[in-house]
């Protein structure tokens, strides 16, 4: 069992501010990707989550860092697999070469570049690229697939790793990934001068906190996320450390994923002005009225409706229990993980997780200990309702396991079970 080690922070990790406010609390979570075998169910990792807004900033975020160690190094997440993912990256590729007339041989650097499905996309218009990734399976499939990744946590000491012909870089690459960083100032601060100074791109996309609040999604709330940003936030965060967001509509909402913030942004000195998509920002002085997520008492609020909601679905699940109906459910990413450990939701409640990965079949959900099988699962014995933690996906679940619905079983997105309602 590691020996895991938490350090706890008293002020933002974003802009330094004093004294950032809890407005939630989850007690005793689990890391997401920290699956346990029967032998080691009750030994993973457990440690109180406390969510916190700065006044200052506008951000959300935690104020403890958990001392991962080796837990990267043998992360398994991916979502290459699905359809829906790949035409995200594919179209996003596309478009950053068109929006930003990058040319033949331009070189495109991806910070968590998983099993190198993104930067594939990127070489496949003409890039030159390469990737830092912590997990060696995930670099082992990036290699495989010809995409070249160094295995590694990206910091200011990385930069020197990076070769000379990869250098200046006209994209920068982060998908999911800034979020996670424990000093998010500290990157930026690393990774301006590997950007082309006058042509550099750096693109972010990380869960949009506006989404989050709006439908209730605290599965998104995890030790391994770092910060909760919002446009707004966002933009001053890349401001403080020289950049200028150049548009948040890169790709149209319809073609990106089920909870993105997406934005591209360049060096406060660089020539993309012209090619942003320039609009009031909400909050900014002589556009409209101030974003109530820079108010605290949007968060007051929202910390009442979420403990509503896990309520709420704990009562749906085991009512459904006592009407003599067995319940299971899809995805067994963090969403899956958390949502099961914040609702206090066990392998009583739940027969079992589907998942497409098979790196985690035959493994337990951390905390919560409910076997996680592969999909086919469904069709091999009695279930009558699918929560889908996944919910991104839902249209190819359906589609795969069209015969399980066929057979009278029902896929119910766990939003509309979390459902908070208007604040």
């Amino acid at each position: 069992m590691p020996d895991w080690h938490i350090h706890h922070r008293s002020a933002c990790r974003l802009c330094g501010a004093a004294s950032p406010r809890r407005f939630l609390h989850f007690a005793n979570m689990p890391l997401t990707d920290d699956f346990v075998t029967a032998a080691r169910r009750g030994q993973e990792f457990r440690a109180d989550l406390d969510i916190y807004f700065c006044p200052a900033c506008g951000a959300a975020q935690t104020l403890h860092d958990v001392d991962v160690g080796d837990y990267y190094r043998d992360y398994r997440y991916t979502v290459s697999a699905s359809p829906l993912a790949r035409r995200f990256m594919q179209r996003l590729a596309e478009e950053t070469f068109r929006r930003f007339q990058l040319r033949p041989g331009a070189r495109v650097l991806e910070i968590g570049s998983g099993d190198g499905h993104q930067l594939a996309c990127f070489r496949d218009c003409g890039a030159r690229v390469l990737g830092f990734e912590p997990s060696r399976d995930l670099v082992a499939a990036s290699r495989a697939a010809g995409v070249d990744a160094l295995q590694c946590l990206f910091g200011a000491e990385t930069v020197a790793r990076i070769p000379s012909d990869m250098r200046p870089a006209q994209v920068v690459l982060l998908t999911y990934t800034f979020d996670h960083l424990p000093d998010p100032p500290g990157f930026l601060e690393a990774v301006r001068p590997v950007l082309d100074p006058e042509r550099g791109v750096l693109l972010i996309e990380v869960h949009d906190l506006a989404k989050i609040v709006a439908r209730c999604e605290t599965c998104l709330f995890e030790h391994e996320h770092t910060i909760y940003l919002h446009e707004p936030s966002m933009e001053r965060a890349l401001e403080r450390s020289g950049f200028k967001l150049l548009t948040a509509d890169l790709l149209p909402e319809k073609e990106r994923r089920g909870n993105s913030l997406l934005v591209a942004a360049g060096l406060r000195a660089g020539e993309h002005d012209a090619l942003t998509l320039p609009r009031p920002l909400p909050g900014r002085e002589g556009s409209s009225p101030r974003d109530p997520l820079d108010d605290w008492a949007t968060y007051e609020r929202f910390g009442q409706r979420v403990e509503q909601a896990h309520a709420g679905l704990r009562a749906y699940v085991r009512k459904q229990l006592a009407q003599g109906r067995r319940v299971a459910g899809y995805g067994a990413g963090g969403r899956g993980v958390m949502t099961l450990a914040m609702a206090g939701l066990t392998a009583g409640d739940v027969v079992f997780l589907c998942d497409r990965n098979a790196s985690f079949h035959g493994l337990y959900t951390p905390a919560t200990h409910v076997p996680v099988v592969p999909p086919e699962r469904l069709l091999a014995e009695p279930i009558d309702e699918v929560i889908v933690f996944s919910y991104g996906y839902m249209d190819e679940i359906r589609a795969e396991l069209r015969e399980f619905e066929a057979r009278g079983g029902r896929f119910t997105s766990v939003l509309d079970l979390l459902s908070c309602g208007p604040s």
